[in-house]
């Protein structure tokens, strides 16, 4: 049973990475066995089809985001704290492999996607947006305004990621990231 979850899960993790360098329409179940080291014949016993196995990369994502950006705040007490870990969330990405979120890879090809998926993607990004308004509620700002700047945060960041992955310049991404987060602290 072990060698079945490692398999799958490797599995899993070559699709996000190979999802997010290239995209759904940029990869094959044929590269992913190249990269794993099995035959492609074996990919479909997990995973019938591609949408299957995207589904499933999303979900691993989603759970590893959530967990791992729960991780970063445990221990953080400012609001400007708490933000810098959320953008560093997607900065670790781009710095480590010039990659944007999953879902952000995905929404730009959201042609290719069915229904659920779509939903799915959205719903990572409302989670988002809630993740960062309550933030923003437990340091007393009225919900309201914590809606409307939690969303703004979220969308500059979707932004950034695109401009940063194009110019490979983090820089930029630090520079606008540090004035969204000192405007929002600064109310």
């Amino acid at each position: 049973m072990a060698k079945k979850e490692n398999t799958e899960t490797k599995i899993i993790e070559t699709g996000e990475k190979l999802i997010q360098e290239r995209g759904i329409n940029g990869f094959s179940f044929a590269d992913i066995a190249n990269i794993v080291g099995i035959r492609k014949a074996s990919i479909h016993y997990y995973f019938p089809t591609k949408m299957d196995l995207v589904k499933s990369v999303l979900e691993h994502y989603m759970n590893q985001f959530f967990t791992s950006l729960d991780e970063r705040c445990s221990n953080l007490c400012s609001l400007e704290e708490m933000l810098t870990a959320y953008t560093e969330q997607f900065k670790d990405n781009l710095q480590e492999n010039n990659q944007v979120c999953l879902c952000s890879m995905l929404s730009m090809e959201s042609f290719s996607l069915d229904d659920e998926l779509q939903q799915e993607i959205n719903t990572f990004f409302n989670k988002n947006v809630r993740w960062i308004q309550e933030k923003l509620e437990e340091f007393h700002i009225p919900e309201e305004q914590a809606s409307i700047k939690a969303n703004h945060l979220f969308v500059v960041v979707q932004g950034l990621q695109l401009i940063t992955q194009s110019s490979r310049d983090i820089s930029y991404f630090d520079s606008i990231i540090s004035k969204e987060i000192h405007s929002i602290i600064s109310i």
